[in-house]
């Protein structure tokens, strides 16, 4: 990964210094530093405690220091033909920062051709347009308790970079419409029992369509969208289901008055643990999340997943102060009535400031807690994942 970045940023420096000159070229690049302590209670260090059970974990406590991969390089380009080209590459800590290496990733690489002033083609790699909006948690992207980044599986199902066809229709100042084709392999697969002597191996064929509407209207703006994604297997046992959907809706709004600004966004919806996205980092929500395909009966079921965040800002000069919460959800009943069902909610509440030192020099303290749930439902069995808490700041330094 470390060529490919060199290579990639390479290549761009040569493109920008290269191209014609009726084409556009924009550099910039983002760095953050996240510095903070943590805490994680014996029950969460332990993986999880039966309830009325103990363990011989300790609390836990640390100081972490790290560049997270949030960190990129990027490069935009158009010319005078209507078409463009966006490359962005991530940077930072390996996952938890332990080797003092670090790690080059792609986050985005997409061109795009306006065939008009209200469509245009766009191909490539990159988010997709459901559930569009993002709470301002930034502090702990890789830290030793996991994934703590955008409330990512703490309140946001975060639709991911994957490669995709999109199609986007401007309606002037009122919004627009994207509709995304995304691989349709992504994501965790929930097989069925395959005949004797083979495998039974994903076939799916129609993509993953992602749907999105922007709508402007006036002080509010709304982001309603939803994803739908059938995934197949051949080779499949008699009497095994052989398909399964997963599928969901969401809802953001944005608007403001005054010194306050307010965002949130809600989903619902199935199976989003074998669809491509970040929707659940926290273990049991992620088990919970997953159609379970029980192969000694053939049948299929489903998981019924719901998430929610809330994000209230209150500027005061230069600086803003965030209030956020968030929840997501995720249960299976699996074989009903035998009471081995999976069912979790991961939580998240605190605080996020942006304090602008300068144009371009920023920082962002943040206080936050996690709640990975005290009743968490394992095989019918109730489970205490515990809780964790990040005290820290992000120094970010963009040009």
């Amino acid at each position: 990964m470390k060529k490919l970045f060199v290579l990639g940023v390479a290549a761009l420096l040569i493109v920008a210094f290269t191209v014609p000159a009726m084409a556009k070229v924009k550099l910039g690049g983002i760095i953050f530093t996240d510095v903070y302590y943590m805490t994680r209670d014996k029950e969460n260090m332990a993986g999880g405690v039966a309830k009325g059970s103990t363990t011989n974990e300790d609390d836990w406590s640390a100081t972490e220091i790290q560049v997270p991969k949030i960190t990129r390089f990027k490069a935009r380009w158009t010319n005078e033909h209507n078409v463009g080209m966006y490359i962005e590459f991530g940077l930072g800590d390996d996952t938890y920062g332990d080797s003092g290496n670090a790690d080059a990733s792609l986050r985005h690489a997409y061109g795009w051709w306006d065939a008009s002033p209200s469509f245009r083609i766009m191909a490539g790699h990159s988010t997709t347009p459901f559930s569009p909006l993002t709470p301002t948690q930034i502090v702990g992207e890789f830290s030793e308790g996991g994934l703590h980044i955008i409330g990512a599986g703490y309140g946001e199902f975060y639709s991911g970079r994957f490669p995709q066809l999109r199609f986007v229709f401007k309606f002037g100042d009122m919004g627009k419409l994207g509709i995304a084709l995304v691989d349709p392999q992504k994501g965790t697969d929930a097989a069925p029992a395959a005949e004797t002597g083979t495998t039974a191996d994903n076939d799916s064929t129609i993509p993953r369509i992602d749907v999105g509407l922007d709508l402007y209207l006036g002080p509010v703006k709304l982001y309603p969208s939803f994803f739908y994604h059938k995934k197949t297997w051949d080779n499949a046992a008699a009497g095994q289901e052989d398909e399964l959907t997963a599928y969901g809706y969401s809802l953001g709004i944005k608007t403001g008055f005054g010194p306050v600004t307010i965002a949130a966004e809600g989903q619902i919806g199935q199976n989003w643990g074998n669809t491509a996205g970040i929707s659940n980092v926290v273990t049991p929500v992620v088990l919970a999340s997953r159609a379970w395909n029980d192969q000694a009966n053939g049948k299929m079921y489903d998981a019924d997943c719901w998430a929610y965040w809330l994000d209230v800002g209150f500027k005061a000069g230069p600086a803003t102060l965030h209030v956020l919460w968030g929840q997501s959800n995720a249960e299976n009943e699996r074989a009903s009535g035998k009471g081995d069902d999976y069912e979790a909610t991961s939580t998240m509440y605190g605080v996020s400031a942006i304090i602008p030192l300068s144009k371009t020099f920023l920082l962002r303290p943040e206080i936050m807690f996690y709640d990975w749930d005290d009743g968490a439902k394992v095989a019918g069995t109730e489970i205490d994942y515990g809780k964790q808490a990040i005290y820290g700041v992000c120094f970010m330094i963009a040009f």
